[in-house]
């Protein structure tokens, strides 16, 4: 028996034929509209094999490989070019360490060897151009950079900021006398006075034999804030040098090893100094020393300059108003990288660079010149400075 009875086959077969024609008509008509567009694109096309198109002849030559042409502009013309290689450098010294790898300081080298005469022009005309920096092996790129590495390491320059007061002192007017004192001299007559900042550190002091030994000031830490911790604690020699400097007629100032994160712990911290001085008039400055943590992770290693130096101006706000002079401490590298100085225009800077001369180009009052010092009545080594304003006379 069939499984299909006799209608349903006729009607599936009825179908079938249904659908086959229905795709040959379909095919017939797409096949027509085809030479339809065939024609008419004939009939448009002219016999001048597209000379006078301007459209066809432009599609036509943009799929060739366009020759080189005098009036076409590369990347190397292009000043913004030159601003990623910028970001480069100054990402290059940041990172670095100041023992620089031999391989990074020439290619950094290279790097500046290749920058236009345009990202010169450039860098000198914007107000951001003292937050660039290229890290040379004593080479300046021009004449108006200045070197912010320390003693022996290598030369990294950064531009001088016009807008920043200059310090005018001039090299030559420094000497150091009696082994270790560095002077400074006009006309012929010493204008700076020598001094020590010293802390726990150096142990117990005789400040008979250090005034004696010609020191006129100190600089005594009177405290710190844990690095990690977070902590204030006082330094554990700050009331008896204190008393030492005062019975021995030595003029102090007292810094104060700071890691505020935020302008309320900035004010927190003036208002221990102040205390701590209980009630004692001081003629050096209370001085705000942010310093970076050697090899190890700290509170305030990723503050922005502008966060610094606004901590720093709450700090110094409350000296101000207990009768204090504020005062920041850095190195150069600090001064010019973690702060903005062209917004800490009044502030007296105390700068940690050692050495007889320094490049910082900036005003500075008084320097810490050597961290290898020898002084009667202190055992080992201490730091030396050279304050170029009569603070005793204020």
């Amino acid at each position: 028996m069939s499984m299909f009875d006799d209608d349903s086959y006729k009607e599936g077969v009825n179908v079938g034929k249904r659908i086959a024609i229905g795709s040959i008509v379909a095919s017939l008509a797409v096949l027509a509209i085809l030479a339809g567009t065939v024609a008419m694109n004939n009939k448009k096309r002219p016999n001048n094999n597209n000379q006078n198109n301007p459209y066809i002849k432009a599609t036509e030559e943009t799929t060739e490989e366009e020759p080189a042409s005098n009036n076409r502009r590369t990347s190397d013309e292009l000043s913004f070019w030159d601003m990623y290689d910028d970001k480069d450098e100054e990402e290059e010294n940041i990172v670095v360490s100041e023992n620089k790898a031999k391989d990074k300081q020439t290619a950094s080298k290279n790097k500046v060897n290749k920058t236009s005469t345009s990202r010169n022009s450039t860098s000198k005309n914007s107000a951001s151009a003292d937050r660039l920096s290229v890290s040379l092996n004593g080479e300046s790129v021009s004449g108006n950079k200045f070197n912010i590495s320390p003693e022996g390491a290598e030369p990294e320059l950064v531009p001088v900021n016009a807008l920043i007061p200059k310090n005018e002192l001039i090299e030559d007017n420094f000497s150091v006398v009696s082994g270790n004192k560095l002077t400074y001299s006009q006309s012929g007559r010493n204008v700076s006075h020598f001094g020590i900042d010293v802390s726990k550190y150096n142990g117990t002091v005789s400040w008979n034999s250090v005034k004696k030994a010609g020191v006129e000031y100190a600089l005594l830490r009177v405290g710190a804030r844990g690095y990690s911790s977070g902590n204030i604690v006082l330094d554990e020699k700050f009331t008896e040098n204190l008393k030492g400097c005062q019975d021995n007629g030595i003029d102090v100032g007292v810094y104060f090893f700071s890691q505020a994160i935020n302008t309320n712990e900035a004010i927190e911290e003036a208002s221990y100094c102040v205390a701590s001085l209980s009630g004692n008039r001081i003629r050096y400055p209370i001085i705000f020393d942010s310093e970076e943590v050697l090899n190890d992770s700290y509170r305030t290693e990723n503050l922005s300059s502008t966060e610094l130096t606004n901590i720093f101006k709450a700090f110094a706000e409350v000296v101000k108003a207990y009768g204090y002079t504020p005062m920041f401490a850095g190195t150069k590298k600090q001064l010019a990288r973690r702060v903005d100085l062209q917004n800490m225009n009044g502030y007296d800077i105390w700068l940690l660079d050692t050495g007889e001369k320094t490049e910082y180009p900036y005003r500075y009052s008084i320097r810490q010149y050597s961290d290898k010092g020898k002084v009667d009545g202190i055992t080992g080594e201490v730091n030396l400075d050279i304050c170029l304003i009569s603070y005793a006379e204020k």
